[in-house]
């Protein structure tokens, strides 16, 4: 198979010869093809200056730096249109083996794409501080939650693919300028039914050179992927898994805001010398706002249009009972089970207590916040019946030309059938009292009615 790998550089200079050196020594027959972004360290003189440029070494030179994925892409389609048949994609600095190219492209003879992967049976890391594990792990831990991924290690950067895949995947027309262009082609594999498998590599982290991580960088992952996410569901009908999804997908946003908030107000003047729990309260309130608008916006859009301070009452409450979990886990564990050590802490207070105060949102926000209506049904638009009426496909959907799902008065329609609960908008609220805009069926009953039981409840 007909291979080249491709290494994107920018201030490589301390590595570049070294990489493409052990990258020829441990393939045969592949070509490498470096992709630098104009390094000012002079990372592109050293690759023109190699002994094997222009036979297996290629450079392509660009004028300015770009982002790693606009790198990659530059350096995928110049793979596919010298007609290679497997792509390989690494880091220059070593923290991806180059004695496991062959194992990757060795596993395309039964997949699309083939992950190098840290967190399959027979993968690790070397060189990381317990702070940075825990960070690549739930980052990892959110990308799959957010975006229903398999694969465990769905931000890597070691990669092989078919050409076939990288064309139908789209890397080379891919919006990803960061890291998150590893993430976005991984997720694209998927959703096309591509065979995606993952062969375990030992990551080492860098010890020249400088690494590009930053801020930026993470902030563009974590936002990317919630707005796939919703981009995704907002397109396609709703299956049972997207509600959870969803919802997990709406905390960690609001995680993100919380720890975004507080460390902001904390380097302002006016609070740095503040209480910084005056901070914390500013920073969970904002937080609220996000997860509350962001519930009822995406993970229960279709949900009744309850009393909205009722609505936002019970938001906060229960908010505040799901904090309570973290502090009673901590405090069984710390005071009562004696584990006082600092590992401990964190283990009861933002793992298990975490755990347990969102499973207990996630079921009090669906039964009581953002119920479709008082009985708690699920919370997708439908009509609801009166008792002894079972719900049926044929009243699944809302009635054509019905007026809208914006208010809180209710046109109800009692007898034998269903009783809709149909609620039109501001400015239909005059023509709709005296039944203009509404059904034919819905004008005919709005003579009076008594209050008591439908037929079926009879």
């Amino acid at each position: 198979m007909r291979t080249v790998v491709v290494i994107p550089t920018y201030n490589e200079r301390a590595t570049i010869t070294a990489i493409l050196d052990a990258v020829l020594r441990e393939t045969a027959d592949a070509d490498v093809l470096v992709v630098d972004d104009d390094s000012p360290d002079g990372t592109g003189a050293l690759v023109r200056g190699h002994r094997e440029l222009g036979r297996r070494v290629h450079l392509l030179s660009r004028v300015s730096k770009d982002g790693l994925g606009a790198a990659y892409r530059a350096g995928f389609a110049w793979a596919l249109e010298h007609d290679y048949e497997a792509i390989v994609q690494m880091d220059a600095d070593f923290s991806h083996p180059p004695d496991r190219i062959p194992a990757l492209v060795s596993a395309l003879d039964d997949a699309d794409v083939v992950v190098g992967s840290r967190y399959v049976r027979g993968g690790a890391t070397r060189d990381w501080p317990i702070t940075r594990r825990a960070i690549s792990r739930g980052g990892n831990l959110y990308v799959r939650w957010v975006l229903g991924l398999p694969v465990r290690d769905a931000t890597a950067g070691f990669k092989a693919f078919r050409r076939d895949a990288l064309v139908r995947i789209g890397a080379a027309e891919s919006a990803s300028s960061g890291y998150c262009f590893q993430i976005e082609n991984t997720w694209h594999a998927v959703a096309s039914g591509l065979r995606v498998t993952e062969v375990p590599i030992t990551f080492t982290d860098r010890t020249l050179g400088e690494s590009k991580m930053s801020a930026a960088i993470v902030v563009e992952a974590l936002a990317r992927v919630l707005a796939w996410r919703w981009s995704e569901l907002w397109q396609r009908a709703p299956r049972p898994s997207d509600e959870l999804l969803t919802f997990l997908a709406v905390g960690a946003a609001g995680y993100v805001v919380d720890v975004g908030v507080f460390n902001l107000l904390r380097s302002a003047p006016l609070f740095s010398t503040a209480d910084p729990s005056i901070a914390r309260v500013l920073a969970v309130a904002a937080a609220m706002v996000v997860t509350y608008g962001g519930n009822r916006r995406f993970t229960w859009r279709g949900a009744g249009e309850a009393e909205r301070r009722l609505q936002i009452a019970l938001f906060v409450v229960f908010n505040v009972v799901g904090l309570g979990f973290s502090v009673v886990s901590l405090t069984l564990s710390h005071d009562v089970l004696g584990l006082t050590s600092r590992l401990a802490d964190n283990i009861s207070a933002n793992v298990v207590g975490l755990a347990m105060g969102t499973a207990f949102r996630f079921w009090s926000y669906r039964r009581f916040v953002f119920a479709a209506d008082p009985g708690g049904h699920d919370p997708v638009i439908r009509p609801s019946y009166g008792r002894g009426h079972g719900r049926t496909p044929e009243h699944a959907a809302r009635p054509a030309g019905s007026v809208g799902l914006r208010d809180r008065r209710t046109a109800r329609l009692r007898g034998g059938g269903p009783v809709l609960r149909l609620r039109p908008s501001r400015r239909d609220r005059g023509p709709a009292r005296r039944g203009v805009g509404l059904p034919r069926d819905l004008v005919a009953a709005r003579a009076p009615v008594r209050r008591g039981r439908g037929s079926g409840g009879r």
